[in-house]
């Protein structure tokens, strides 16, 4: 098949910043500045808790267990760390009742508090095997309005899945925990040149007219474009249990939430995770997130347009 431009064009997405947490947790988070969350992902991962009774405090670091459980398994991990060039044995430590926070108080009285969740997280970036953290996506959604002034956090404050979903876990007795996932992308322009074959569908002049447009309006900052795209591309690659749209009509011309890269005739679009950024190993029922592959999808039908990712020459 012919290509249609000598010059094709995709649009690029990659989380360049995520952050898990909590349900409880998500009135309290402090995002850095800048950080736009659009997308999230609520997700299953293991009951983590942390065993009070196995508390040891020495002069140059503490020392807990945390238990680990799922449908599967139930394991202990023993932690080990450091608060910094201190005598640890002059501080005061609590744990909760359910084992989620670790308190540290201060000679002057300030407190420190640490989800079990992070401490997780830390000990799995120190060990040697490099663990990751399994995380089940149940449900991917956006919050963004007409300008971005949405965030994840928003929405999630009242979200009816979010509450269906912890009722239906609560009702099943589920053996893992909720958490949160909000995720920030940034979006780069893609392009293919393809100067040997001297074959296409376009002539010279249409593609030149098509690169200018494209490059006029090029992908530098998020849109609601570009977020309608990357959150539809994840739902249809994870097809999540909560989810309807998207799941089988993934790309779509009739989609009018993405419709201008159909509008600039696009050749494709990818989407790119880095969950090895904070520990996690994503994945749903239907299939897993395998890191350093991008989520590809042409904008076109295999029979009438020629992929910018078929890279092989006839």
């Amino acid at each position: 098949m012919k290509r249609k431009y000598m010059s094709e064009f995709g649009l690029h997405t990659y989380s360049s910043y995520l952050t898990i947490c909590y349900p409880n947790d998500i009135g309290n988070l402090n995002m850095q500045n800048g950080i736009n969350n659009h997308i999230y992902m609520i997700t299953l991962i293991p009951k983590l808790a942390i065993d009070k009774d196995s508390l040891q405090v020495f002069e140059d670091h503490v020392s807990l267990r945390i238990k680990v459980k799922t449908e599967e398994d139930n394991y202990v991990e023993t932690l080990e760390f450091s608060l910094g060039p201190i005598n640890h044995k002059e501080f005061k430590y609590e744990v909760d009742k359910p084992g989620k926070t670790f308190t540290v108080i201060t000679k002057d009285g300030a407190i420190l508090q640490q989800r079990v969740l992070f401490l997780y997280l830390d000990y799995l970036e120190n060990t040697y095997n490099s663990g990751k953290l399994d995380t089940e996506i149940l449900y991917i959604g956006q919050s963004y309005g007409s300008n971005g002034e949405r965030t994840a956090i928003d929405r999630l404050k009242s979200h009816s899945t979010l509450q269906k979903i912890q009722s239906e876990l609560l009702f099943e007795g589920a053996e893992r925990d909720l958490a949160l996932l909000l995720l920030e992308f940034t979006p780069k322009l893609l392009s293919s040149f393809d100067g040997r074959t001297q074959n296409y569908e376009k002539s010279p002049e249409e593609d030149i007219n098509h690169l200018q447009e494209v490059v006029g309006n090029p992908p530098l900052k998020l849109n609601k474009q570009i977020i309608n795209i990357t959150e539809a591309a994840l739902i249809n690659y994870f097809k999540p249990y909560y989810n309807d749209k998207f799941k089988d009509n993934f790309p779509d011309v009739e989609h009018k939430g993405y419709k201008q890269y159909y509008d600039l005739d696009y050749n494709a679009v990818s989407v790119e995770l880095d969950p090895d950024s904070i520990n996690l190993r994503l994945y749903s029922k239907e299939r897993s997130y395998k890191i350093f592959e991008s989520i590809k999808y042409s904008l076109h039908p295999e029979n009438i347009r020629k992929s910018m990712f078929d890279i092989f020459l006839e």
